[in-house]
C-alpha cells in the first residue's frame, strides 16, 4: 500500500534528491579528471568536459540553495500550524481529559478538560507519569504500564476503571489510549482521552440491582426472609453495612436483619443495635415515625453530629467508623413498615441526593415485598381459622344429615309427598354443604402446607362402587342414568379419605353439568397405574376454559342459579391427585359433555404434601 507523504516530507525529499544528484555528478567529474591527469596526452582534449562539468555542478548547487531558501519557511510554517492546532485542541476540549505522553509514559501536554476533571494542573503533571491518577492497588499491580504496552501492540486500548482526583475522591472513567507513531512506524508516544462515566455506571448498576431485587424479593413469603435478602442485596453493592429496622409489637423500632462486609465490625455492632432507639432519636426510629429519610453525607467518628450524641444510633456509627450514612423509610402509601439504614465505612463512598433517590426506590420495592409477605401470612391465618370452623361444622352437619334420613323413613311417601320431597331436598342441601366443608378443610390444609396423606392399602374398585351408591339418589333426582364399570382388584397405597373426596367431587360435577343425561364411571388398572374415568354428556367445556379449569375459585359457567358452586371442587381434585403423585386431565367439546381421567401410581410416592400449588 502506497504511503501518503506530507508537504514537509516532499520538500525534504526534493532537496535530498538535488544534493544526491550533485554529489554523483561531482564524483563523475573527479573520476574523469583523475583519468585525464594520468594521460597527459589527453589533457587538452578533456578541458571542454571539465568546463561543462563545473558549470553543471554550479547549477545543481544553485538549485539546491534556491529550494532550501524557498521551501524552508514553508516547512517551518507547517510545523507552527501543527503546534497551533494541537494547542487549540487542548484548550477547546473541556468535557474530556486529553493529554499526550511520550513513549515512556511521561506527560508532554495537558488539556484544560483534564485539569477540570482531575484537579491537577499542567504544571503539576508536566514531565511526570499518570500513576497519581490511578488507585494504589492498580499502580501496585502495574496496570498503567500494562495498558501502555497493550496500546503499543494493538494501536489503541479502550478501558474502564477507577481514577483518583487531586482531592482524593474517585470517579469511574472510560479511557481511550492511542499509540502515536512516526513516518517509519516507530513509537513516538501516546494520546489519552478520559471521560467521567460515574453517573452512567450508577444508572446501569441501579437497573441491575432493581432487576435482582425483583428476582430475589418477590418469591419470598416471610418478613424475615425478605429482610435478610434485602440487606444481602445492598452489601457490598451500595453499602458496607446494611440494617433493616422494623417496628415490634410494643411499637419500638428494632433491628430485623443485618449484613456487613467486615465480620469484626459486625461483631461489635450488636451491642448498640440491641439497645432499642428511643422515639425522639435521629436515625431509624425517627425515620419510621416521620416517614422522611435522613442523609448524613460526611461523618467523623471522633466528632459525631450533635443530634447523634449519646444515642444508640450514634454509637453504632462510631463503632463501625462510618464515613457516611443514609436511612430511608420502607413505605406503602401512607403506611411506614420500617427503615433501611445504609452505612459506608470507605473514604471513597459518600452518599448524596442521587443515592437517596435510588435507595428510596429500592426501599419502595422492598416495602411491597414486605407487605405481600404480611398479607400472605394473614391469608394463611384466615384459612387456618376457616379450616377450624369447617371442622367444627362437619360433625353437627353429619348428625343433621342422619336425622333427615330417619325422618324420611318415618313417613309414608304416598301419604305425605310434600313432606317427603321437602326432606329429600333438605338432605341434598346438607350433602352439598358437607362437600363444601370438606373442600374448605382441604383448602386450608393445602394453603398452609400442613396437609399429610394417611396412606393405607385401598381397594379403588370398592371405593368407587360405594361412592356411586351414595350418589344414586342424587343421580335419580337429576334425571341421570348412572352407569358403573369397575375392574375388580385395582388396589394401591393411597389416602382413602382423600381419594373418596376426588371421586365425590368428580361425580357431583358430572351430575350437575350433565343434568338429564347419562353419566358413566369406570375403573381400570394395569401394572403401573390405576385409572378412574368420570364421563358425562352435558354442556361441555370450551378449549380456552380447559386451561384454567383446575385453578382455585375458577368457574367455567359463571355464577348462575342453574350451576351453583365455589370453584373449589376441581382445584381440590387436582391438588389431591398431585399429592398422590398422579395426574388428572379433561377431554371435552361444547355440547358433547366432558370426560375426566385420574391416573394414580400404585407404588408409594411420598408421605406428605407441603405447599402444593395449582398448575394448569
Amino acid at each position: 500500500m502506497m504511503r501518503r507523504w506530507t508537504f514537509a516530507q516532499r520538500v525534504g525529499a526534493g532537496v535530498s534528491a538535488c544534493m544526491l544528484a550533485g554529489a554523483l555528478l561531482l564524483a563523475t567529474l573527479l573520476s574523469a579528471a583523475h583519468g585525464l591527469l594520468t594521460q597527459a596526452e589527453s589533457v587538452r582534449a578533456a578541458l571542454p568536459q571539465l568546463f561543462a562539468g563545473g558549470l553543471g555542478l554550479a547549477g545543481v548547487g544553485a538549485l539546491g540553495l534556491v529550494l532550501h531558501r524557498a521551501l524552508g519557511p514553508l516547512h517551518a510554517r507547517h510545523e507552527h500550524s501543527e503546534q497551533r492546532l494541537r494547542l487549540l485542541l487542548m484548550e477547546a476540549v473541556t468535557d474530556y481529559a486529553l493529554c499526550f505522553l511520550d513513549r515512556h509514559g511521561r506527560v508532554t501536554a495537558w488539556s484544560a478538560g483534564a485539569e477540570r476533571l482531575t484537579g491537577w494542573t499542567a504544571a503539576d503533571v508536566a514531565g511526570g507519569d499518570l500513576e497519581r491518577l490511578h488507585p494504589e492497588d492498580a499502580v501496585a499491580a502495574g496496570m498503567p504500564r500494562a495498558h501502555r504496552e497493550r496500546a503499543a501492540r494493538e494501536g489503541r486500548l479502550l478501558s474502564e476503571g477507577w481514577r483518583v482526583r487531586r482531592d482524593g475522591t474517585r470517579f469511574w472513567a472510560e479511557t481511550l489510549l492511542t499509540a502515536l507513531q512516526d513516518s517509519r512506524g516507530r513509537l513516538r508516544g501516546f494520546a489519552e482521552v478520559t471521560r467521567d462515566i460515574t453517573e452512567r455506571r450508577r444508572v446501569e448498576r441501579a437497573q441491575a440491582l432493581f432487576a435482582e431485587a425483583g428476582r430475589v424479593l418477590q418469591p419470598l413469603s416471610g418478613a424475615r426472609e425478605v429482610g435478610e435478602a434485602l440487606t444481602r442485596l445492598c452489601v457490598p453493592e451500595v453499602a458496607d453495612a446494611c440494617i433493616l429496622f422494623l417496628p415490634s409489637e410494643d411499637g419500638r423500632v428494632r433491628p430485623q436483619a443485618v449484613s456487613c462486609t467486615d465480620l469484626h465490625a459486625a461483631h461489635h455492632m450488636w451491642e448498640p443495635l440491641l439497645r432499642c432507639p428511643d422515639a425522639d432519636e435521629a436515625g431509624p426510629a425517627r425515620v419510621v415515625a416521620t416517614g422522611r429519610g435522613e442523609l448524613l453525607p460526611e461523618l467523623d467518628a471522633a466528632n459525631p453530629p450533635h443530634a447523634l450524641a449519646d444515642t444508640a444510633f450514634g454509637e453504632l456509627l462510631r463503632v463501625m467508623h462510618g464515613t457516611s450514612a443514609l436511612t430511608v423509610p420502607l413505605a406503602v402509601g401512607p403506611r411506614v413498615l420500617g427503615a433501611l439504614c445504609l452505612v459506608s465505612t470507605s473514604p471513597h463512598r459518600r452518599y448524596g441526593e442521587v443515592d437517596r433517590a435510588f435507595v428510596e426506590e429500592l426501599a419502595a420495592r422492598a416495602a411491597l415485598a414486605l407487605d405481600n409477605a404480611r398479607l400472605l401470612a394473614e391469608a394463611q391465618d384466615v384459612l387456618e381459622h376457616v379450616g377450624v370452623a369447617a371442622h367444627d361444622l362437619a360433625n353437627p352437619l353429619s348428625s343433621l344429615q342422619l336425622r333427615l334420613r330417619r325422618l324420611r323413613g318415618l313417613h309414608d311417601a304416598a301419604q305425605e309427598p310434600r313432606l317427603r320431597d321437602g326432606l329429600a331436598g333438605a338432605e341434598g342441601e346438607v350433602r352439598r354443604m358437607g362437600r363444601l366443608l370438606h373442600n374448605l378443610l382441604d383448602l386450608s390444609s393445602l394453603s398452609s402446607g400442613h396437609m399429610r396423606l394417611e396412606r393405607e392399602e385401598v381397594d379403588l374398585s370398592a371405593l368407587v362402587r360405594e361412592s356411586a351408591e351414595r350418589h344414586a339418589e342424587q343421580a335419580a333426582a337429576a334425571g341421570c342414568a348412572l352407569t358403573v364399570r369397575v375392574q375388580d382388584g385395582v388396589r394401591g397405597h393411597w389416602d382413602k379419605l382423600r381419594l373418596d373426596r376426588v371421586v365425590t367431587n368428580l361425580l357431583s360435577n358430572a351430575l350437575k353439568f350433565g343434568h338429564g343425561r347419562p353419566v358413566e364411571v369406570s375403573v381400570q388398572g394395569d401394572a403401573g397405574l390405576a385409572r378412574v374415568t368420570v364421563k358425562d354428556a352435558g354442556i361441555g367445556i370450551a378449549p380456552e376454559d380447559q386451561q384454567r379449569l383446575f385453578h382455585r375459585f375458577h368457574r367455567v359457567h359463571g355464577d348462575g342459579p342453574h350451576h351453583p358452586g365455589t370453584g373449589l371442587g376441581l382445584y381440590i381434585v387436582h391438588q389431591l391427585v398431585a399429592a398422590h403423585g398422579g395426574s388428572v386431565r379433561v377431554r371435552s367439546r361444547i355440547g358433547e359433555g366432558a370426560e375426566f381421567t385420574v391416573e394414580l401410581p400404585h407404588a408409594l410416592q411420598g408421605e406428605s404434601c407441603t405447599g402444593l400449588q395449582a398448575t394448569a
